[in-house]
């Protein structure tokens, strides 16, 4: 029924229940399962005076956030016996992101958590 699953990651707890629910379904079916994680920026506002300025966090930090989720991830999906392949785009649109994975590899399906951001 399913020939390749993609499912959306950013290490909520509803993306981990996606995770598990796409790891079922694809030892269910023989499914590639592809791994996609968007980190969005997220920024800390600091006020200054009267004013408040935006600080984005360090391309570095966002990398070793990223690569903690990935990390989770494929640690799940090995015990299901599963070999995913991994897709980490930074800086991109995380809806396009999934979408562009989804339609490369002709995906049937894509899971996700509800927006756990």
């Amino acid at each position: 029924m399913f020939t390749s699953i993609v499912v959306a990651l950013d290490g909520s707890d509803p993306s981990k229940k996606a995770l598990e629910a796409a790891c079922t379904l694809a030892k269910t079916f023989g499914a590639e399962l592809h791994l996609v994680h968007a980190p969005q920026i997220e920024t800390m506002a600091v006020a200054v005076g009267y004013s408040v300025v935006t600080v984005p966090p360090s391309p570095e930090a966002i990398a070793e956030a990223g690569k903690a989720v990935v990390d989770e991830a494929t640690k799940a999906v090995a015990a299901h016996e599963i070999t995913p392949e991994i897709h980490t785009l930074p800086g991109e649109d995380p809806t396009d992101t999934i979408l562009h994975i989804a339609k490369l590899h002709d995906a049937d399906l894509i899971v996700r958590g509800r927006r756990g951001l």
